[in-house]
């Protein structure tokens, strides 16, 4: 899906790249959207994960949802990945906004990922934690999103990859 598509689905929200744009306003904003939920564990630095923003979504002027990343190596599967976060505002989380900022991200980090291949980011990871996908999960590939389970955490969640096209693994 292409992020044109993606801003179709989020008709009514604003989307708007910020991965590697250091952009102050969605850095701040992103930092009073977080303690506003309160949602950030105690260890996290709020200026340190709105350096990670991927894709930022405002309603009316205002931060309503937001993915971040942090790139690093998932040894199950042998690559280097962009771990996803999603957040989406209470108000909205029965809106499509949450899947609009996934497929958005996906197109976001593919793209910088084509452009920087000394990275060697191999795709989207994420750790399912959401309730809103119980019953999704006993889908072993989710195709709109191309996240396939390629395994579990400790704790029991699953971890799913969403792999870029064009990569190839060592």
């Amino acid at each position: 899906m292409s992020e044109s598509q993606a801003r179709e689905m989020a008709a009514g929200f604003d989307l708007y790249p910020a991965w590697r744009r250091d952009n102050s306003q969605f850095e701040q904003d992103a930092i009073e959207f977080w303690k506003r939920l309160g949602v950030l564990p105690a260890n996290v630095k709020p200026e340190e994960r709105a350096k990670e923003l991927v894709v930022v979504a405002y309603r009316d002027g205002r931060l309503v949802g937001l993915q971040t990343a942090a790139l690093a190596r998932l040894e199950q599967v042998r690559a280097r990945l962009a771990m996803l976060r999603s957040l989406v505002d209470p108000e909205y989380r029965r809106s499509r906004i949450s899947f609009a900022l996934t497929l958005y991200a996906r197109d976001v980090i593919e793209r910088w990922s084509i452009e920087h291949p000394e990275e060697r980011v191999a795709g989207l990871g994420a750790i399912v934690e959401a309730a809103q996908f119980a019953g999704r999960e006993k889908e072993p590939f989710w195709p709109n999103t191309k996240f396939g389970v390629v395994g579990y955490a400790p704790d029991g969640r699953q971890i799913r990859v969403s792999w870029f096209e064009d990569f190839r693994l060592d």
